[in-house]
């Protein structure tokens, strides 16, 4: 019974403690899962106008790959007022960019983005280097979830990289937390050198989180983005998770007092 109480003690600890000293990546981004430039298609054959998240620092496996879609998934199909981008049609608003940009690879995750070994051994078809890319006016929704985990965040950060393909763009992000109202935060100004942008969420506790990033491209300015991360810190059990945890360490407690 100690040594179960113990256990238990350490699990609820370590729930507690996860994401307090640094920030945690909910989900990420590095859009190497696409065919290749100008394809919405991850296998070949179908395509898509959502896409999966290939990074979570809460996969078991490497902090990559397959396991990581649980944590986060990019929207560009009307949802949450993201642009319904005909995937498959030839005039796409948003497409894949041949080439990676180098900023953010080292987002907080156990493995840099582009680590294409460990996509692959994990299933991922594709392992390109690519950015994503809107060559027309465009809303696209990326949304990180803890649902999963029992698990809520609190203080969470945007980081990606930026650039165009030549002059200036500016990318609006708005953000939402479980799905209510969003709220414009800032206009980015990407120019033709390859950037770091982070930008402050909120310090709102939530188990979901939406940002919704506006490009409006003029001429061949288009806006790139890239490996692209979602965190949060101060990572706690949702309020009913601790309750019941709580509940829990009292009854085994009080079942030891009665034992000895």
């Amino acid at each position: 019974m100690k040594l179960i109480l113990n256990l238990f003690t350490a699990t609820l600890a370590s729930l507690f403690v996860a994401g307090s000293a640094q920030a945690t990546m909910v989900a990420g981004w590095d859009f190497s899962q696409y065919f290749g430039a100008g394809f919405l298609t991850t296998d070949g054959a179908t395509f898509s106008n959502t896409l999966n998240a290939n990074y979570s620092d809460f996969d078991p496996t490497f902090n990559a790959g397959a396991e990581s879609a649980a944590f986060g998934i990019l929207l560009m199909d009307g949802s949450f007022g993201s642009t319904n981008v005909a995937a498959g049609s030839g005039s796409e608003e948003v497409i894949p960019f041949t080439g990676s940009l180098s900023n953010n690879l080292d987002a907080p995750v156990l493995n840099p983005f582009d680590s294409h070994t460990i996509l692959a051994s994990e299933g991922q078809v594709f392992t390109s280097l690519l950015s994503l890319g809107a060559n027309q006016a465009a809303s696209i929704v990326f949304q990180a979830d803890l649902s999963s985990t029992g698990l809520q965040g609190d203080a969470w950060e945007l980081s990606f990289a930026g650039r165009t393909l030549s002059g200036t763009s500016d990318v609006g992000v708005e953000v939402a937390f479980d799905g209510g109202s969003f709220a414009t935060l800032v206009n980015q100004s990407l120019t033709t050198t390859d950037t770091l942008f982070t930008v402050d969420l909120g310090s709102t506790a939530a188990t979901t989180v939406q940002i919704r990033m506006a490009f409006d491209p003029q001429g061949i300015d288009f806006p790139l983005i890239d490996n692209v991360a979602v965190s949060a810190a101060n990572i706690v059990p949702e309020p009913g998770t601790g309750l019941l945890v709580t509940t829990g360490l009292l009854g085994l407690a009080a079942m030891g007092r009665r034992r000895s």
